[in-house]
């Protein structure tokens, strides 16, 4: 990689984290004062998405170890760590009530792990193979986004911030850029194949989340 090369690198990692925090603080600011549309339940699955995407990073940087894949690692600590922060703020705002559609959210992300599981007990694959991990991914964050748009829609979306919907979409497309790096240093193996399909998975459900929330 050239000097060039790393230098824009490692600002878009910088970018990144800062977009972390623009996303996640909006985020608990809003949250202090208005819930409306806001799910502890796929927050929640969130961060156990990331916790999937932070395994997939160590076994990318396992398999070719490189600066870009340490700070992919990296940046899905950080996001983990501010996500629960985002849960508490939405979980202690008294305003805050469990409805159906939390309960939704979840059972339908119950239903996935087992379809996963079942998945890799057929192809006889362990649950640390790559594919598994980013299915269980995209379980966790991509089709709950989804019905993240149907809360928004029946609920309203004020308690998510504009700033929020539009920084998300943008710090997605930074972690693909970034992962379009890591091939080009270090190769395509399967955890930096499957993190790019689970982000690819992340913006789509994104968009339909941010149509909701355009919607309402």
């Amino acid at each position: 990689m050239s000097s060039r090369e790393r230098i824009f690198t490692d600002s878009l990692f910088g970018v990144q984290i800062i977009g972390a925090l623009a996303f996640c603080g909006a985020y608990i600011v809003q949250s202090l004062s208005d819930v409306t549309g806001s799910s502890a339940a796929q927050t929640a699955l969130v961060a156990t998405y990331l916790l999937f995407h932070i395994s997939l990073g160590i076994a990318a940087h396992r398999a070719a170890p490189d600066r870009l894949s340490r700070q992919a690692v990296a940046t899905y600590v950080v996001w983990f760590v501010l996500t629960l922060a985002m849960i508490g703020a939405i979980v202690t705002n008294p305003a805050y009530a469990w409805n159906e559609k939390d309960s939704t959210i979840l059972a339908l992300a119950g239903l996935l792990t087992v379809a996963v599981l079942a998945t890799a007990a057929v192809q006889q694959r362990p649950l640390a193979d790559p594919m598994i991990k980013a299915w269980f991914a995209i379980a966790y964050k991509s089709v709950p986004q989804v019905l993240l748009a149907w809360k928004f829609l029946a609920e309203g979306a004020s308690g998510t911030p504009g700033l929020s919907v539009v920084v998300g979409h943008f710090t997605i497309l930074i972690r693909l850029a970034q992962l379009y790096f890591m091939v080009r240093a270090s190769g395509l193996d399967r955890n930096r194949y499957w993190l790019a399909i689970s982000e690819s998975a992340n913006e789509v459900s994104w968009v339909i989340a941010t149509i909701a929330w355009l919607s309402v």
